[in-house]
């Protein structure tokens, strides 16, 4: 039906407009990002760590959502202090 109604929670906007930012800039808080798949769910999440593993040989990651650890991030290695 042409004039139906379709309605979105806050999260499925939230991912929306997130997939939308990085496909457009593929970028996400300014750094370059890629595409794990939870292991879990299999959906995919975006990670800008610039040290996780080859993702093309090992795509699939445990996003947080799901009881993954977070990502390591520039600026909060754990060899240089971690939290700074």
């Amino acid at each position: 039906m042409p004039n139906e109604l379709v309605t979105f929670t806050q999260d499925q906007v939230d991912a929306i407009v997130l997939a939308a930012v990085v496909q457009a800039t593929g970028k996400l808080n300014g750094y370059p990002v890629h595409i794990h798949k939870c292991t879990k769910s299999g959906h995919p999440w975006y990670c800008s760590s610039p040290y996780c593993e080859d993702v093309n040989a090992n795509p699939g990651l445990l996003c947080e959502n799901h009881g993954g650890k977070p990502t390591i991030q520039r600026g909060m290695e754990p060899w240089r202090g971690g939290n700074r």
